[in-house]
């Protein structure tokens, strides 16, 4: 007989394992898993009887549901999504000490790319369904704000960066110098603002959030929990992996998401996308962004540096 699935410890992993689960479940239990995916800010504020209401089944159907994935009743279950909002991140220092405790620098490599993938592989599995969502926010808004600070502004940055190279009103929230409040005043209800942030979550990116919120804008969230302050309040949420075994967060799976927005983004709008990229290129290669493939060499081909001749890049 398959060996039955570990009981979850996180509300993460609770998540995958419904996901995973869901095609075999009875329809009671998959209408129960799907409220608890849809809807997990609702399990720590509302009672069971409450929540089985909202999702239309009777209440005992979420204890069954609980008994099934291994936990002793509903209780047992409730306690990730409390536990989701109870538990702050470790700080880097805890981390950084306990790495270095546990060093092996044989081990640290290998041990990296198995967690970057597995982020990857997670993030693909928990996305796959709001990337769509994601999509159709975006191609309809006037303009797209995006804000990411701290660890996340390269993810935010690479976004912007990206998505600018076809579409002109991509905008970076930045708020050097204490101009957030400033750039804030910009925002308007036909825009549509992309807030990322993780564990431990900035600051500023609440403040930007709950901005959007006030000028009538729409929010994406990019984080890492469905219970984050950012997904409870976001039209649409994109979960992202962040885990690491160094002291760090990892944003790998957070690029990948952005690039695979700005992919399917390019495929939507089509040619027109395809040309406005063009044009960019062109300019870009035009202002002298870009090395020129004979710029290293003399007019004979001939390397400055070395007197070896250089191929020049086709």
């Amino acid at each position: 007989m398959p060996e039955a699935p570990a009981l979850p410890q996180t509300l993460d992993q609770l998540n995958a394992q419904l996901r995973e689960r869901y095609p075999q479940l009875s329809p009671q239990f998959q209408a129960g898993a799907r409220f608890l995916l849809d809807h997990p800010q609702r399990v720590p504020i509302s009672s069971m009887r409450a929540i089985a209401a909202e999702a239309g089944v009777q209440p005992a159907t979420f204890v069954r549901l609980a008994q099934h994935l291994g936990f002793e009743g509903w209780h047992g279950l409730r306690e990730l999504f409390l536990e989701s909002i109870r538990l702050g991140p470790q700080p880097y220092a805890s981390r950084a000490r306990q790495m270095i405790r546990e060093g092996d620098a044989t081990r640290m490599v290998p041990e990296m790319f198995r967690v970057q993938h597995n982020n990857l592989d997670l993030t693909e599995a928990g996305a796959n369904a709001s990337l769509g969502a994601a999509v159709d926010l975006l191609a309809n808004a006037g303009t797209v704000h995006v804000a990411g600070f701290r660890a996340c502004f390269p993810i935010a940055f690479t976004f912007q960066y990206v998505y600018r190279l076809f579409r002109p009103t991509v905008h970076l929230i930045r708020g050097e110098a204490g101009t957030l409040e400033m750039e804030l005043r910009a925002l308007s209800a036909r825009d549509v603002v992309v807030v990322i942030s993780f564990a431990p979550y900035s600051n500023e990116a609440l403040i930007v959030a709950r901005a959007a919120r006030a000028a009538g804008a729409r929010v994406l969230a990019l984080t890492d929990s469905t219970v984050s302050p950012l997904a409870l309040d976001a039209d649409v949420t994109v979960l992202f992996s962040h885990e690491s075994p160094s002291f760090f967060p990892s944003i790998t799976a957070g690029i990948a998401v952005v690039e695979t927005l700005v992919e399917m983004l390019l495929a939507r709008k089509g040619r027109g996308a395809v040309r406005a990229l063009a044009l960019a290129e062109d300019q870009l290669h035009g202002t002298g962004a870009y090395v020129s493939p004979g710029a290293a060499s003399g007019a004979d081909g001939e390397s400055a540096a070395s007197g070896e001749r250089v191929k020049p890049d086709v």
